[in-house]
């Protein structure tokens, strides 16, 4: 139906596909199916997250150990002329009865520009031991400090803040705390639903081993949900997106 108008199409007026013509409609239909699998489960699919320019706003997360609150986490983007710039903000605190048995907080911010770290800050109490990070792009390095020691990186380093979509090719991330290489391993371990807010999402999931492990889900657009892995007491942590 065109304009509002019945077209009638004869029979006898459409000409039958030659060999030709079908044989190069099947192969193209081969192809396509040979790509479908892939079409289905590239990832990340939204525009942004998967350029590494995530849109504006704050993600907030809940941090649990052993399935009781603990903490909170929360990654503000922001955006700054051609790039932006990420506020990670952590806080935990573990205590039993009235006693405070650990505490952690962590502040960082991340300067991206044309796709690159220019710049990383941050600042960390980790139960009482100060630890600050300082680094700025210099040529094609990334330099700076670690509690004044002089530190420096490739300038293509991903800090390890785990909602970069190149964590999961990386091979080598920055720890955000330290400011050390960490050498790590990734394994793609494919989609999973999982409970999240009440229902189920779906994810895909990725295991960094290494000098850092996480179990880590991201959303089909790839939004990181949810990150998982062992505390050096045994004890599991988990940090969930509200």
């Amino acid at each position: 139906m065109v304009g509002g108008r019945h077209s009638t199409v004869r029979r006898g007026n459409c000409p039958k596909p030659g060999p030709q013509t079908t044989a190069t409609g099947r192969r193209t239909l081969i192809a396509a199916l040979a790509l479908l699998p892939w079409l289905l489960v590239s990832w990340p699919t939204a525009a942004g997250w998967q350029d590494a320019a995530p849109p504006e706003g704050r993600l907030n997360y809940t941090i649990t150990r052993g399935g009781s609150p603990i903490g909170q986490q929360s990654v503000e983007f922001i955006h700054n002329g051609d790039g932006f710039i990420v506020r990670t903000e952590i806080e935990i605190e573990v205590g039993f009865l009235s006693m405070t048995l650990y505490r952690f907080k962590h502040d960082a911010v991340e300067t991206w520009a044309d796709g690159r770290l220019v710049a990383f800050v941050s600042k960390t109490d980790d139960d009482g031991r100060d630890r600050a990070v300082d680094l700025s792009a210099e040529g094609d390095r990334l330099k700076g400090v670690y509690n004044d020691n002089p530190i420096d990186f490739p300038g293509g380093i991903i800090p390890a803040s785990l909602w970069h979509p190149g964590t999961v090719k990386a091979s080598v991330l920055l720890d955000p705390i330290r400011g050390r290489n960490r050498e790590v391993k990734v394994e793609d371990r494919g989609t999973e639903r999982i409970a999240w807010n009440g229902g189920e999402i779906e994810t895909r999931h990725f295991s960094i081993t290494g000098q850092i492990n996480r179990e880590l889900w991201y959303d089909l657009d790839g939004k990181l949900v949810q990150v998982r892995f062992q505390h050096k007491d045994g004890s599991e942590i988990q940090v969930t997106l509200k």
